[in-house]
């Protein structure tokens, strides 16, 4: 029975494993990587964990799995809600799988669902309980000092404390992860998020060689190079992948798009709002972390106005192009500065699939350097906060043991390249197609063209910048 374990590595981008890995810091993932080529992988959008994971799950983007991300809107109004496993609407990856599996940590993955084999919740997950499938594996779980997540006390102001937590938290996800592995599952998947607790944090001391947290954090990539050895070793001669699901980059400027439509008439929202349920009738536009823009169009929102979408969204995306960060945290249109948008992508064409009629008008996506949110309760466009390191779209990583081909690996990709490994077909709701050992013309998108359902267009074709 063929075998395959996918190693996932939770916001590396996948020129930061390859240089860790030539420079000495993880000699075991340069030893793998020279039995594949490492790609350069492309998240969905938005680019982060919940959206890009229950991707990676299902083969197919938010247009058919229906998450957009941490946070969501209710139908038909502005309540929000957090998408959890039962809200994704596409069929999830070990349900094509004849044979036990091991779901490990996967960000998305909660309440944890019967599967053949154990489900063990990644973030956010708040019920250990109802974090675990089956039941009698809470206990020895418990025993190992497993955590759903790493306690985040204060990151900032207390690094080491922190990377005691994070070692300690990896530690124990190793022990169940050679638990679980141990049995032979067919199908295994095994994520390490404490990457991406470390990057959005500390990202400038791992980039900076005279931050006294640097050495430290480079000792924690050394645990982290055990913990792929190990698995590597468990995986057997099976097929074995590395995937992350988003890249990373420095964040030197928080940007709160909120706060900035409040200030030029687009939301009307007090910043003390605890809620969107606030929002009356003027309001045109608000925005959802990390950048996601909705209209607040009658025909969607019991609040909303008539809108003319075109010009808006034209008009949005002149202004926001044009914005700068200028002296003492300015943030002028055009003019001397810095950017803070990189391009505005608009939603009608980025989005297709059942779900697409949820998604947001248009996505911003942030400048290098900076971090887009969507929280609506900061007053000024730029506001200083703890963190280092943002998400990145176009950088994450892919490897898989035996492949030498070349290009950017799209994540809805990946599910159906676990199951040609396991020598099984795609599902057929998968936008995806396998990275190795693709048959011609499989689905009306073609080789390497998405494979749209009847009546749908390519997906792979509908990413579209608004044109300022």
């Amino acid at each position: 029975m063929t075998r395959t374990t996918v190693i996932g590595l939770d916001g590396v981008p996948h020129w930061l494993l390859e240089e860790l890995a030539a420079e000495g810091v993880m000699p075991a993932t340069r030893e793998l990587l020279g039995q594949g080529a490492l790609r350069p992988l492309r998240a969905p959008v938005p680019d982060i964990s919940s959206t890009s994971w229950v991707t990676f799950l299902t083969g197919a983007d938010p247009g058919r799995h229906g998450v957009y991300g941490f946070i969501d809107l209710e139908p038909g109004g502005y309540g929000t809600y957090f998408p959890r496993l039962p809200d994704v609407r596409a069929p999830l990856l070990w349900e094509h799988v004849p044979g036990d599996c091991a779901i490990l940590n996967v960000p998305g993955t909660y309440p944890a669902p019967p599967v053949r084999g154990t489900l063990i919740s990644g973030f956010v997950a708040p019920d250990f309980d109802r974090a675990v499938h089956p039941p009698e594996e809470r206990a020895p779980l418990r025993e190992l000092g497993y955590r759903l997540d790493v306690d985040i006390d204060d990151p900032v102001g207390d690094p080491d404390g922190f990377m005691d937590e994070v070692e300690a938290a990896l530690a124990a996800r190793r022990a169940a992860f050679r638990r679980h592995l141990e049995r032979r599952p067919r199908l295994a998947v095994c994520v390490i998020t404490e990457t991406d607790r470390v990057h959005h944090f500390h990202w400038r001391s791992l980039r900076t060689p005279a931050s006294p947290l640097h050495d430290r954090i480079l000792r924690f990539y050394r645990r982290v190079d055990e913990a792929i050895a190990e698995l590597a070793e468990l995986a057997g001669d099976g097929a074995l992948m590395i995937v992350s699901d988003h890249g990373f980059g420095p964040a030197d400027a928080q940007f709160y798009l909120n706060a900035w439509l409040r200030r030029e008439g687009y939301l009307a929202l007090p910043a003390d709002a605890p809620d969107l349920r606030g929002i009356d009738g003027t309001t045109r536009a608000f925005a959802l972390d990390p950048g996601r823009i909705h209209f607040n169009h009658r025909d969607r929102f019991p609040g909303g106005r008539d809108l003319d979408r075109p010009a808006l969204k034209a008009e949005l995306a002149a202004r926001l192009t044009a914005l700068r960060l200028g002296d003492g945290d300015a943030v002028t249109e055009g003019g001397p500065g810095r950017p803070l948008v990189g391009e505005v992508l608009d939603g009608a064409h980025l989005y297709a699939g059942p779900e697409a009629h949820r998604a947001p008008d248009l996505v911003v996506m942030p400048a290098h350097g900076v971090q887009v949110r969507g929280s609506w309760t900061q007053a000024e466009p730029i506001t200083p906060g703890p963190l280092t390191g943002t998400h990145t779209r176009h950088d994450a990583a892919f490897w898989l043991r035996g492949d030498h081909g070349r290009g950017t690996v799209e994540m809805r990709d990946v599910a159906p390249t676990i199951l040609a490994c396991l020598g099984v077909p795609p599902g057929p709701a998968m936008e995806g197609v396998p990275v190795t050992g693709v048959p011609a013309g499989r689905g009306p998108g073609g080789p390497g063209g998405g494979s749209a359902l009847p009546g749908e267009p390519g997906v792979r074709a509908r990413r579209t910048a608004v044109t300022p």
